[in-house]
């Protein structure tokens, strides 16, 4: 059985090496280091290009490219699990365990899978999920992993996906965000049973993560501190960053969050943490901290940016005045990258990327 994050995942052919002598793995290893390269890297995400979009072009003119894979496979030897076609583009899933029975529905769309209903539908049904919580282990699975990083070479870069926090798997796998509002308040010594159960489990998955051929390793996302509260994101999301981050930092390894979200309210808080860097932080006009204030309040943190999503959409100037800010505002550009984290219309990638791409080359040096 596996909780995780649903994502849409198109198999498209990415040039290995773009006609050129940049090398982007090392361009952006130099960024995650610390480094400032000539030109700030710019990736995109190799899983959300649309399908059948050939992303060479772009690479052509400077676009590295950023994939996530797992390194790692999850399962619950004691559960048993079942999946049946509902028709209507539904899949629902049963897990089966000794202290209850729990299902949850899928939509399948797009080559994705979205939550109609959620495994946790009254108090009564913690106690089965905490059984599988705590039935969970994890295998090394590496080779998608190593393979990616030969198909890659060096266009880019390949980063290690694990799971949401704790936490952020209740409220989004286990219950989802509305429930889980209600939950906190009705059933809160059920949830936070849960989340310690979920919080000393991670930590087997922990072990196999840092035995991993990766270096860089995303670790949780999503983070929603008006639904959380940054109180809560500092007392249970954070603590799991840090235990996480002590375990890969023992193998000389770094852990980055994805944070997409508003981080207004959790600055001090990320700046507390042991982060190595923060990943899709999306300044404004789509979030609520801009590129100077993260530099300024996450000194020791690599950025690695998402550019914003709506600018991709303006006109061409507009988007190159977008461009020209960001970079003005990132300073130095020590441990300072740029990329594309979330969907763009098929119609305004090449567009807006070209000119985002053609901008970075003005700002070199």
């Amino acid at each position: 059985m596996v909780f995780n994050r649903f994502r849409r995942f198109y198999v498209v052919s990415v040039r290995k090496e773009a006609p050129s002598v940049r090398n982007h793995q090392e361009e952006i290893d130099f960024a995650l280091a610390g480094g400032a390269p000539d030109l700030v890297p710019f990736t995109f995400y190799d899983h959300i290009f649309p399908p059948g979009f050939n992303p060479a072009p772009l690479q052509a003119r400077g676009m590295a490219i950023c994939a996530r894979r797992m390194v790692y496979r999850k399962h619950t030897p004691n559960v048993k699990v079942t999946r049946v076609n509902e028709g209507a583009g539904r899949m629902r899933t049963i897990y089966e365990t000794p202290l209850g029975t729990l299902s949850a529905l899928h939509r399948i769309a797009a080559l994705a899978l979205t939550p109609v209903e959620h495994p946790i539908k009254s108090r009564d049904d913690y106690r089965a999920a905490k059984f599988i919580v705590q039935d969970a282990c994890y295998e090394p699975d590496y080779g998608l992993f190593l393979a990616e990083r030969v198909k890659l070479g060096t266009a880019g870069k390949v980063i290690a996906e694990t799971c949401y926090e704790p936490l952020l798997d209740i409220e989004v796998n286990w219950l989802g965000q509305e429930r889980f509002c209600y939950e906190v308040a009705d059933n809160l010594d059920a949830v936070m049973d849960l989340h310690r159960a979920l919080a000393a489990n991670h930590r087997k998955m922990y072990d196999v993560v840092a035995a991993s051929p990766a270096d860089y390793i995303l670790y949780g996302g999503n983070v929603v501190p008006e639904i959380l509260g940054p109180g809560r994101v500092r007392d249970f999301v954070a603590p799991c960053w840090n235990a996480f981050a002590d375990r890969v930092h023992e193998e000389g390894k770094k852990l980055g969050d994805h944070l997409d979200a508003n981080n207004l309210l959790i600055m001090d808080v990320v700046r507390q943490s042991r982060l190595d860097f923060v990943e899709a932080f999306t300044p404004p006009p789509d979030c609520n901290v801009t590129v100077a204030e993260a530099r300024a309040a996450w000194p020791e943190k690599r950025l690695w940016i998402n550019f914003p999503s709506s600018v991709h959409l303006q006109p061409e100037e507009f988007i190159r005045e977008a461009t020209l800010e960001i970079v003005k505002q990132a300073g130095d550009r020590k441990g300072f990258l740029m990329g594309v984290t979330e969907d763009v219309p098929e119609q305004h990638i090449e567009r807006s990327v070209s000119v985002i791409l053609d901008t970075l080359k003005e700002c070199a040096g």
